[in-house]
């Protein structure tokens, strides 16, 4: 009798328990894409290519504004670059990419950002190639240029930014640069592309360091 007893007590305690209403969860927080954000920043390996290489003078500035978990970011850059001995060819102009990352790092307000995302590049610019040459006839100097060349390409960026003092951050990104279209060649076929780099190669990766500051928006 005791027993059975027992046995009907833990079966009402049991029915209890699996009654009691489920604990509702709290409400996950819509995304506010109001910016709270931008960083604005040089590329240090460009620059410092300028002033350790001969024959190039390149620069880039990045702009990126932060909303929610993504992250527009723009750059801009110019490029001149020179080569050859026996010959000599010139290559200048300028590229931008836009797109967009998606910020993994889960304490956005601090600034700091571990990224990936897509960009869209574009560069417009010219070329030259001049060398001198012995035909028969003596020697004569040839000249073949573009005048008017532009390059599209696709782009895969992964990145990290983090704070370094204040509102002073540094941080790389590395790219991988595909589906490149060239536009406007004629007799002479570019060797360079600015913002890409040399066009024998269909696809490619670069690496790119930067020096951002940071300024963050009342929300």
């Amino acid at each position: 009798m005791l027993k059975c007893t027992f046995n009907i007590l833990l079966m009402v305690i049991g029915l209890g328990v699996f009654s009691q209403p489920a604990t509702p969860k709290a409400p996950k927080e819509p995304a506010n894409y109001r910016p709270y954000e931008l960083k604005v920043g040089i590329n240090a390996i460009r620059t410092g290519r300028t002033f350790a290489s001969d024959g190039l003078t390149t620069h880039e500035i990045e702009a990126a504004l932060a909303m929610d978990r993504f992250i527009l970011v723009v750059d801009y850059g110019l490029e001149e670059r020179t080569r050859g001995d026996s010959f000599n060819y010139i290559n200048k102009g300028s590229f931008y990419r836009v797109g967009f990352d998606r910020n993994f790092s889960k304490d956005k307000e601090s600034g700091n950002a571990l990224t990936l995302g897509l960009r869209y590049a574009r560069a417009s610019f010219e070329d030259q190639l001049s060398f001198t040459a012995d035909q028969g006839f003596g020697e004569q100097t040839y000249v073949l240029e573009n005048n008017d060349l532009n390059a599209r390409w696709l782009e895969v960026a992964f990145g990290i930014r983090g704070r370094i003092v204040s509102n002073l951050y540094m941080g790389f990104t590395m790219r991988w640069q595909f589906s490149r279209k060239i536009n406007g060649e004629g007799e002479l076929k570019t060797y360079d592309i600015p913002g890409f780099g040399k066009t024998r190669r269909q696809n490619s990766t670069a690496f790119d360091y930067y020096l951002m500051w940071r300024m963050p928006f009342k929300n």
